[in-house]
This record gives C-alpha cells, structure tokens and sequence, in this order.
C-alpha cells in the first residue's frame, strides 16, 4: 500500500529499491518521511520505545475521543454538553462518509489520537491513519489497538486520575503511518474516503499543497472530508463570516463537488474538571468527479 515518499515509488515492504533505503519504525509505526533519520536520531531506542508522549495537542489521550455528553461539566454548561449527545465534528464528518463515499478503503489524513480512525473503522472500512507527529500515531497506535488499557486524565494543574479506555480495542482493519500530507506516501486514487483531520489548521502555508495532494488520493467518486473551525467560541456569533468561502473556491478549483455540509458543530475540549474550551467547526463534504 505504501510508496516511497522520496521517488514515489512502490516500497517492498518499507525498502525503496530506487532509493536504496529501508524506512524505519517506532513501536511498529512505519516513519514514511522524506528524511526520518532527524525523527529516528532523537529516539532511544527506535525498534520498540518513543520517549516522549507528551507533545500532543490534547491533554491526554482518551479526552478526545469523549462525546460531550461524558464530559461531567457542572451545573447550565454540564446540561448543555447531555443535550448535544454524540454531536462532535468527528460523528458529523463520519455521518458524511458513511452517507456519500463508495466502499472502499478510508484515510484519515491528521489522525492524531485516532479519534476519527476509530470511527472509520466502525463504519466498516479498511482504515489508514497518518500523521506527521510520531508521538500522536504511536500514541494512537497504542490507545486503539489495546496496548494502553488505561490513561491518566488530568484534574488540574498538580494531579491525575487513571482511567480505564472506554472502547475495545480494533484487531484488524486498521493501519498507522507518520507521514507528511504534502508528501504522503500512497499512491494516487487510493481510497474512497480522505478526510484531512486539522491538516488545514496546523499545515500553514503549505495547507494548499496537502489540499492537492489530498484531493490526488481520492479516488474518482469518492469523498474527501473537511472540518474547519471558527476559532473560539464568540466568533461563530449570528452574522459572523464563515471559513468556507476561499476554501470552496479552492475545491471547486481541483474538480471537487460540494454535497453536503453541517455549520457551528460544536468541538469541546476538556482541560481540567473545571477548564473546557469550545469552538465552532464548519464540516464539508466533497466528491471528487
């Protein structure tokens, strides 16, 4: 399935017969960078171990992957988070897939901590996760696949509480890489379903080119799924411009097909027992003709 990231060749396992080189792993996670040897260098022990878990974007790992409803926030915000139920941009994005891709294999293109993969896989789909922060991907490998049965959640700024993962794990039907979204290591038209996880949010200026690039693995009839945020919580106000109207006119460029879209899904995050944040996210579907 994978291709060199270099040549863009085919792989014999991870050795790129073209580039003479085998691409290596951490914890089993193939690392499919253009240059891995920076990433491999800082690791103590490449083969089996990543020291450092801690530079995710989320306080913890299992966090995520809660629907407000399990939150437990107090009293009219706690009541709140029991109204919107399962309601994240995640459930919306899948609900999408589900309803508009063909069968076929599923990319998730951000991964992270997996929280998407989890759920492309309970659609029924042979699922690829990908991300270019090694310690979210083995951290993901280890929290769905069953390697980490328990997490240590945060409850403010000096202590934790363990907690047991409340899913079972995924045995089959799902595969990790590292990899970088402007050069992913997969062939053209290789998936159904391509969603592009906060590759627009945390790719800059380079957001254009994973755009292209993500649309190229879609292929012809498929989906490619996209959530963008407004940012914080008063700028999804009445009358506030969305952020889809550039990134329309950039689709539309690529041979993409709007068919179905979700404004203002709430996106909670947790902190501590008395820290959330909230922000707006628009969700957007497009086939690709």
């Amino acid at each position: 399935m994978f291709i060199c990231p270099r040549t863009r060749g085919p792989l014999s396992g991870l050795y790129s017969e073209r580039a003479h080189f085998t691409y290596p792993t951490v914890d089993g996670v193939p690392i499919l960078l253009p240059d891995p040897r920076s990433l491999v260098d800082r690791l103590q022990d490449p083969g089996q171990t990543f020291p450092d878990l801690t530079r995710l974007s989320v306080p913890d790992a299992v966090t995520p992957h809660l629907p407000p409803s399990m939150l437990g926030a107090p009293s009219g915000l706690g009541q709140w988070f029991t109204q919107l139920g399962e309601e994240t941009p995640e459930a919306v994005v899948v609900s999408f897939g589900s309803r508009h891709a063909p069968p076929g294999p599923a990319l998730d293109l951000g991964c992270g901590v997996g929280v998407l993969a989890r759920r492309m896989v309970a659609s029924g789909r042979m699922t690829w996760a990908m991300d270019i922060r090694a310690d979210a991907v083995v951290t993901a490998k280890r929290l769905l696949t069953g390697q980490m049965n328990v997490a240590l959640i945060p409850t403010h700024r000096q202590g934790t509480r363990r907690v047991k993962v409340p899913f079972k794990p995924i045995l089959t039907d799902l595969a990790f890489c590292v990899g970088d979204a402007t050069l992913p290591p997969f062939a053209p038209e290789s998936f159904s379903w391509v969603d592009m996880g906060d590759v627009l949010d945390t790719y800059g200026e380079s957001a254009p080119e994973a755009m292209v690039e993500a649309t190229a693995l879609v292929q012809h009839g498929g989906v490619l799924t996209v959530a963008t945020g407004y940012g914080s919580l008063g700028a999804a106000g009445e009358g506030s411009p969305g952020p889809d109207e550039e990134l329309l006119e950039a689709m539309t460029a690529l041979g993409l097909v709007l068919v179905d879209q979700r404004d203002r899904v709430p996106w909670v995050s947790r902190d501590y027992d008395r820290s959330w944040r909230i922000r707006f996210s628009h969700c957007m579907a497009f086939r690709k003709n």
